[in-house]
């Protein structure tokens, strides 16, 4: 089972009440639960995802209403693409997705991943302002960057290292 832990702006967004919301859980999932920050660029609502465990992320921009009933849809996308562009296997990617299966929406509940979220917001909006916009941006080099930028709250090491020290470290207990 996976939560995606989302901000006001992204519940406003998605409609959802706080009945909808479910208790907030530690997750069975390899790399945990997922934290949603909604911002604007070039006038497209962009939803970011960052993982609560390793800081890696990926951007979905354009979002639509028609489209909001398949956030966890395009979420699983999103992940499959990031790690695809990571260079990660599909039997890897699979191992990712083992309790992914069920998804839920909670409320936030930690002020210092919040506080990466936010960081990381502005770092991807300025990236892709920088490069001209959406219309002009290598969006996937930007998304590169960032999961490969040191991160003070990982050592100083990158999203992408931790999550192939994950792996890796999985992989050994395996055998």
């Amino acid at each position: 089972m996976l939560q995606l832990r989302c901000t006001k702006k992204v519940q406003a967004l998605l409609g959802l009440r706080p009945h909808d919301l479910r208790e907030i859980k530690s997750s069975d999932a390899f790399l945990g639960n997922w934290y949603v920050n909604l911002f604007v660029v070039d006038r497209r609502k962009t939803l970011l995802f960052m993982n609560e465990r390793t800081l890696l992320s990926f951007v979905i921009f354009g979002v639509r209403k028609d489209k909001l009933k398949k956030v966890p849809e395009a979420f699983l996308r999103g992940v499959d693409q990031i790690l695809t562009l990571e260079g990660f296997d599909i039997a890897t990617i699979n191992r990712v997705f083992a309790g992914y299966e069920d998804i839920e929406f909670t409320r936030t509940d930690s002020r210092s991943v919040l506080g990466n979220l936010n960081d990381l917001m502005e770092m991807y909006k300025d990236s892709i302002l920088c490069e001209g916009g959406f219309r002009h941006c290598d969006l996937a080099a930007i998304m590169l960057e960032m999961n490969r930028m040191p991160q003070r709250n990982l050592g100083w090491s990158s999203s992408v290292d931790i999550v192939r020290e994950l792996l890796r470290s999985e992989a050994k207990a395996v055998t």
